[in-house]
């Protein structure tokens, strides 16, 4: 494991000089989103694999050339149409979750690539959970909020929020981020070297089988779609990231399990065969012109008020009190 200690070192680096908000859009790819400090190093193997075929996005996004993309898998320019398409097929098949609601339908129809803010605030992570709840399906539940992990991933030009959602078919946690890269114009995401797909622990026949692929999206921006292989419990994501020419990025990230630092080691419990919503519904849902890093004081308050509904886990035992202090 050293040499792979050093690679990811090496890597980290590498992207920090070029722009953090984008390296954590891009950076984690194989097993997504920012797992807190405790079960990091078990994905670390992963994420240092992929982040080599992140670099060529970075190299693109922060102005070093764009370079030729060769992903495992290519989606022509999706349209209105074929989004909506992608939501019905995730609330039909079976398995692949309930499916995006309404909203998360309509959104479709407004391109990934053309994000209207509506104000001058930064985002909160109140917000974006009021967000989340407006465009699941209804009647599954937002719960176990994570102060510490929302502590750790919070930054100047990046909010997270990190809950568990449950749709009645067993509890999943979901990480949400939500930047600014600063950098405008059309970005490119790829699938090179993609290192997430292999499995480290068991998987199930009925799982999905891991997959990256890229969709251009009309209006300029560019969507990377992935499920993950297991890691050594059984753990899979489903992730989708979104990056658009206005500069904000979205990315959406759903295990089969749920996360938990307070819990005994290593802090996972895989709950179900898929995770819920089903990746096509995810892929809508992330679309969603919703989620803007720009919003107006009603959205703030809203998100205020709708956080107050959702437990949190406590803080966990090796952190400090103010690491767990977000509000």
């Amino acid at each position: 494991m050293e040499f792979e200690d050093e690679l990811t070192r090496m890597l980290t680096e590498s992207i920090d000089e070029l722009e953090p908000p984008v390296a954590a859009m891009v950076a984690e790819g194989g097993r997504t989103g920012r797992r807190r400090k405790r079960l990091r190093r078990g994905l670390q193997a992963v994420g240092a694999a992929t982040t080599v075929g992140a670099l060529v996005a970075l190299g693109a996004v922060a102005g070093l050339g764009h370079g030729t993309a060769s992903p495992v898998g290519v989606a022509a320019a999706a349209s209105p149409s074929a989004s909506a398409a992608a939501v019905g097929a995730a609330s039909a098949s079976p398995g692949a979750g309930a499916g995006a609601s309404a909203g998360a339908s309509a959104s479709a129809s407004a391109s990934a690539g053309a994000g209207t803010p509506s104000g001058t605030l930064d985002v909160t992570w109140q917000a974006l959970a009021k967000t989340l709840h407006d465009q699941l399906p209804p009647g599954g539940q937002l719960a176990e909020l994570d102060p510490s992990g929302i502590h750790f991933n919070t930054t100047d030009t990046r909010r997270y929020v990190e809950l568990q959602y449950n749709d009645g078919a067993g509890a999943s946690t979901v990480m949400i981020e939500v930047g600014d890269t600063g950098a405008k114009g059309v970005g490119i995401m790829t699938c090179d070297h993609w290192g997430g797909g292999s499995n480290e622990g068991p998987r199930r026949p009925d799982y999905e089988q891991p997959s990256c692929q890229v969709t251009q999206l009309p209006g300029g921006g560019s969507m990377i779609s992935l499920v993950t292989g297991t890691d050594t419990v059984g753990l899979y994501d489903e992730s989708v990231r979104v990056l658009r020419p206005d500069g904000v990025y979205v990315s959406i990230t759903a295990a089969n399990a749920t996360l938990d630092d307070t819990a005994p080691a290593p802090g996972i419990t895989v709950t179900r065969d898929r995770p819920p919503v089903g990746l096509a519904g995810w892929q809508a849902i992330a679309q969603s012109p919703a989620w803007q890093f720009k919003v107006s004081q009603s959205v703030l308050d809203a998100g205020a008020e709708f956080a107050r509904t959702i437990s949190r886990l406590p803080c966990p035992s090796d952190a400090k009190k103010a690491d767990c202090v977000i509000d």
